[in-house]
């Protein structure tokens, strides 16, 4: 599992690495291309939850959409509600460490949920990174921010 979260930190950042549009060299003034054209660099913007005040109260938010977009996929089980509780405490956690980005909070409920698959692994039908990757998506629509919509929809 280990693994599994090295070599997904290693393609995010060969990812955004990967998505800038120029590099510069030392020997240049940044901004300024070989043929002393500027460039523009693009980059990928990190998504904050500065505006979402209220920890519990929007984690417990976050543990029942969870638990409902689980159970309207499959069916209902305690195995939603406990994955969704995880999910909750990692982001509670993550928030009240002063982590507001959400990529964070996305790796931190899949490294929490891995660490504890066994006691769903038995039951579930999804594994930790569709629940964090849900969570990403239901924290990016819940602070006014556009996403990427990995998931189908995002339950209210």
């Amino acid at each position: 599992m280990v693994m599994m979260t090295f070599f997904l930190r290693l393609c995010l950042t060969v990812s955004c690495l990967a998505s800038a549009s120029a590099w510069v060299s030392s020997n240049r003034p940044a901004g300024v291309g070989r043929f002393g054209t500027t460039t523009q660099l693009k980059a990928v913007e990190t998504v904050s939850l500065a505006s979402l005040s209220n920890h519990e109260e929007d984690g417990t938010k976050v543990a029942e959409s969870v638990t409902k977009w689980l159970d309207q996929e499959w069916i209902p089980q305690q195995v939603h509600i406990d994955m969704a509780e995880s999910a909750k405490k990692s982001y509670i956690a993550c928030r009240e460490s002063g982590r507001d980005d959400v990529g964070d909070i996305l790796m931190q409920i899949a490294d929490d949920l891995s660490d504890d698959w066994d006691k769903y692994n038995a039951d579930a039908f999804v594994n930790a990174w569709d629940i964090a990757n849900y969570v990403s998506d239901y924290l990016i629509k819940a602070s006014g921010g556009e996403g990427c919509e990995c998931s189908e929809a995002i339950m209210d």
